[in-house]
């Protein structure tokens, strides 16, 4: 999985976000992680691509959000 700072985050928190995030090998290993971790999955947003693809939305925190691109 490749992992991107598009948001320019600090080296050390995105490092530690960055391997949390290569722990999500799946849309449901990611959802019940991203629970665990106690974020608001209220806005949490899936939309298709097309039939086989879908871009996963998950609020993160100051107004950021990450990014699944799922296949």
């Amino acid at each position: 999985m490749t992992v991107e700072n598009r948001a320019g985050m600090a080296e050390g928190e995105f490092g530690r976000l960055a391997a949390e995030l290569a722990t999500h090998g799946s849309v449901k290993r990611a959802i019940d992680r991203l629970v665990a971790l106690g974020l608001p999955l209220a806005g949490l947003d899936l939309i298709a691509q097309d039939e086989f693809s879908h871009d996963l939305l998950v609020p993160y925190r100051d107004g950021l959000y990450l990014s699944y691109d799922t296949t």
